[in-house]
C-alpha cells in the first residue's frame, strides 16, 4: 500500500504539470504529419494535414484511404516515430529535474526509502509517457473523425471491411490507443535511465533522440542493402528489434504467436529490465542519494 501512495504522488507530480499537457498537444500535431494518400501519377504522398487542404470533399468521398479510421491507424508514423523520445521525456522530466534541484529527492528517499522511490519513479515515467501519447493519439483521432468522412460512407464490399478493420472499429480504436500507449511508455525508457546520473535536461531530452535516430536510420539501411541484394527475409529478422517495435506488442495474439513476435516481446522485456536495474544500481552507487 506504501508504494501505491507513493506511486500516487509521484503520479500527481508528473501528470499535472505543462510538461504533460505539452507532450499531448505534441504528440496531437505531430499525428498530423502521418501519411494520408500517395498520388501515384507523380509518386507524390501527401500528409493527412496537406490532404485536407489539397484535395476537395468530392475527392476525398470517392477514396477510402481519407476514412477517419484508417487515417487514425496511421496516426502514430510521420514525425511521431522520430520525436516521441523528446515528447515523453517531457512529463517525468519537468517534476524530477525540479525535485532534484531545489533538494527534495534527499528527504523523499530518507522518507520512503530508496527502492520504493526508485520504483515509483520508474512507474510513473513510464505511465506518463504511455498516457501522454495515447491522450495525444485520442484528441488526434477526435478531429479525424469531425474532419473526415467515416468508413461507412464509402459502400465498401464486405471482405474490404473484412480486411480494414477485421474485429470491428471498436476494436481497431483500442489496439491503435494500446499500442500508443505502449509506444510512449518504451520510449521514456532512455531519457529515465540517462536522469540516473545526468542533471541537465536538454541531456535528458536531446540524447536519447540521437541514440534512436541512429539506431532506427542504421537498421533502416541494413533492410535497404538487403532488399537491393534481394533478402526479403531480413525485415522479418530485423523488425523485432527495431525503436518503435514495442508498438507492435498491442497486436500479438499469444494463442497464435510467430517467432518474429516472441523474439520482439523477449527483446523489449529485456530492454525494460536492463534499463531498470541500471538506474536502480546507479542511483545506488550515488553517495548523494541523487541530488
Amino acid at each position: 500500500m506504501k508504494f501505491f501512495q507513493t506511486l500516487k504522488q509521484d503520479l500527481n507530480k508528473t501528470i499535472i504539470n505543462l510538461g504533460f499537457a505539452g507532450a499531448v498537444l505534441m504528440t496531437c500535431i505531430l499525428c498530423f504529419t502521418a501519411s494520408a494518400y500517395r498520388d501515384n501519377s507523380n509518386d507524390k504522398s501527401y500528409s493527412i494535414f496537406e490532404a485536407f487542404f489539397s484535395f476537395d470533399r468530392k475527392f476525398i468521398a470517392s477514396h477510402d484511404d481519407f476514412a477517419s479510421i484508417r487515417l487514425f491507424a496511421n496516426g502514430l508514423g510521420g514525425y511521431v516515430a522520430m520525436f516521441i523520445p523528446i515528447i515523453v521525456a517531457f512529463p517525468f522530466m519537468v517534476s524530477f529535474c525540479a525535485e532534484r534541484n531545489n533538494g527534495l529527492m534527499r528527504f523523499t528517499i530518507s522518507r520512503s526509502g530508496k527502492l520504493r522511490y526508485y520504483l515509483s519513479k520508474f512507474s510513473a515515467s513510464f505511465l506518463s509517457g504511455g498516457l501522454a501519447v495515447m491522450i495525444g493519439l485520442a484528441l488526434f483521432g477526435v478531429v479525424v473523425w469531425i474532419a473526415f468522412p467515416s468508413l461507412d460512407s464509402y459502400n465498401l464490399d464486405p471482405e474490404q471491411l473484412e480486411w480494414i478493420i477485421p474485429n470491428g472499429a471498436f476494436a481497431a480504436i483500442a489496439k491503435n490507443l494500446l499500442a500508443a500507449f505502449i509506444y510512449g511508455a518504451f520510449s521514456t525508457l532512455p531519457a529515465f535511465f540517462l536522469s540516473s546520473f545526468c542533471k541537465n535536461p536538454y541531456i535528458i531530452t536531446c540524447l536519447p533522440f540521437m541514440l534512436i535516430y541512429i539506431w532506427n536510420t542504421t537498421m533502416n539501411k541494413i533492410i535497404s542493402k538487403a532488399f537491393e541484394t534481394g533478402d526479403f527475409e531480413v525485415y522479418e529478422r530485423i523488425s523485432p528489434f527495431m525503436p518503435d517495435s514495442p508498438r507492435q506488442l498491442a497486436y500479438i495474439k499469444f494463442s497464435e504467436m510467430t517467432a518474429g513476435q516472441t523474439k520482439m516481446l523477449i527483446f523489449n522485456g529485456a530492454y525494460l529490465i536492463v534499463l531498470l536495474i541500471g538506474f536502480i544500481l546507479i542511483m545506488n552507487l550515488r553517495t548523494d542519494k541523487g541530488n
